[in-house]
């Protein structure tokens, strides 16, 4: 059972704001002129942990549309169009590390190929083992996304004009769900 209290603040020239508390594991907001809900991930273990909406995981140069897994190239994973302070955060391949970096959202897709209609997928990494033939990355996909996206954003994504041609994977320090919601592909945020 969730226990509610609410509680009314009343400002001079504004409407009223209702700050709801809920014991449980949800909340219903009537009003509120800003809400910034945590994004809960719901993991394949049956498991739940929030997600990271302050960086994110580009992953160019594999089509995410075939399987739920890819193999990445060591030498090209977390090591180039990266900034060195987000290399340092999630690189190392750590438990804590691979942890951190399953809490991102991400964006898969093959290299730009200058076809129309070429898709790209937004997902999150299950899981990433490291084997000796490369890093296998485990992803959930949620739904494409037009590739042009990429293209059309990339200063918004901190991105290089070269990333689209190359394979590799990177993580930036962007909040990609609102960039997303900005460009019309993630409304509700």
């Amino acid at each position: 059972m969730v226990r509610m209290s609410e509680e009314i603040i009343k400002k001079e020239n504004s409407l009223p704001v209702i700050t709801a508390h809920a014991e449980g594991d949800g909340i219903a907001v009537g009003y509120a002129d800003s809400f910034a809900p945590t994004v809960n991930l719901f993991l394949p273990d049956g498991g739940k942990t929030t997600s990271n909406p302050d960086h994110f995981n580009l992953i160019i140069g594999y089509d995410p549309f075939p399987s739920d897994h890819i193999l990445v190239d060591p030498k090209r994973a977390l090591t180039e169009f990266i900034s060195d302070d987000v290399k340092e955060r999630f690189s190392g391949w750590t438990p804590e590390k691979i942890a951190e970096i399953k809490k991102l959202p991400a964006i898969i897709s093959c290299e730009r190929d200058r076809t129309d209609g070429q898709q790209a997928v937004f997902a999150f990494i299950r899981d990433v083992k490291v084997q000796d033939n490369g890093i296998k990355v485990y992803f959930q996909k949620y739904f494409p996304i037009p590739f042009s996206f990429l293209s059309e954003h990339l200063s918004d994504l901190a991105m290089h004009l070269f990333e689209l041609t190359r394979t590799h994977w990177t993580i930036k320090k962007i909040d990609l769900l609102e960039v997303m919601h900005e460009a019309g592909l993630f409304p509700g945020r």
